[in-house]
């Protein structure tokens, strides 16, 4: 019995397909273009599933690229396609360097009909290493895991961002080891961007701006006063920028 290889060659927007059986000798199947959502895999599926009906193949290999994220929607649609799982079905994701290097010895030209080709011509040798489908729960991890890295990191950027401005502006405040507290807590930022300018702070009473301070942020400071005085310290020591 003949086995079916189904090359796809993914983009954002496109699939190309291309359809080889284990005979060698045959001509492809079918090669042509659906687009990449859920009506063009079905598209796909449903004419594997016809030429199945007529050859009743032994096995069938449904194979694509790593290609960035566009690959993961198709990937997932037939590996998990009830109609394909009452065959022995088998929907892989390959290394594009292995398929680059089996094309490259045959093929110097880029076009993705061609790439589609080589995809399934490369499955038929049935040698490749293959990175199954990841489960669903599996890509829902991984994209929170990313997510919040790169939330993180945005964070970590935006927050030495406006260290670097601050300091231009109160170079005495960030380098204080006596502070006490992160500048970026929310008594801290409303202090010294919105309620009052540089100015009013250094000539501000203590006792005022420690009650600011208390009032501000609920009673969490062990000692306002001190909080104060160190605060209205490092400004009255800052360099001083003109208009």
């Amino acid at each position: 019995m003949m086995k079916l290889f189904v090359g796809i060659d993914v983009s954002s927007k496109k699939l190309e397909v291309s359809m080889l059986t284990s005979d060698i000798s045959a001509k492809p199947l079918f090669q042509g273009t659906f687009e990449n959502d859920l009506n063009g895999a079905t598209e796909v599926k449903k004419l594997i599933l016809k030429l199945n009906l007529s050859q009743q193949f032994e096995k069938i290999v449904i194979g694509m690229e790593a290609t960035s994220i566009y690959s993961f929607h198709p990937a997932y649609f037939f590996e998990n396609d009830d109609d394909l799982a009452q065959f022995n079905t088998q929907a892989v994701i390959i290394n594009p360097r292995d398929t680059k290097k089996y094309k490259d010895i045959f093929e110097i030209q880029k076009n993705d009909s061609i790439d589609a080709y080589y995809i399934a011509d490369f499955l038929r040798l049935e040698r490749y290493s293959t990175s199954l489908v990841r489960q669903e729960k599996y890509v829902a991890l991984q994209r929170l895991t990313r997510s919040r890295f790169e939330l993180v990191k945005s964070l970590s950027r935006s927050k030495q961002h406006f260290l670097e401005n601050l300091y231009y502006k109160l170079n005495k405040l960030v380098v204080n080891d006596d502070l006490n507290t992160s500048v970026f807590g929310a008594t801290m930022l409303d202090l010294l961007t919105e309620d009052f300018t540089t100015d009013d702070i250094s000539v501000m009473p203590i006792e005022e701006l420690a009650d600011y301070l208390n009032s501000k942020g609920k009673g969490r400071f062990a000692n306002p006063s001190a909080l104060a005085k160190t605060i209205q310290k490092a400004i009255r020591g800052s360099y001083r920028l003109d208009k």
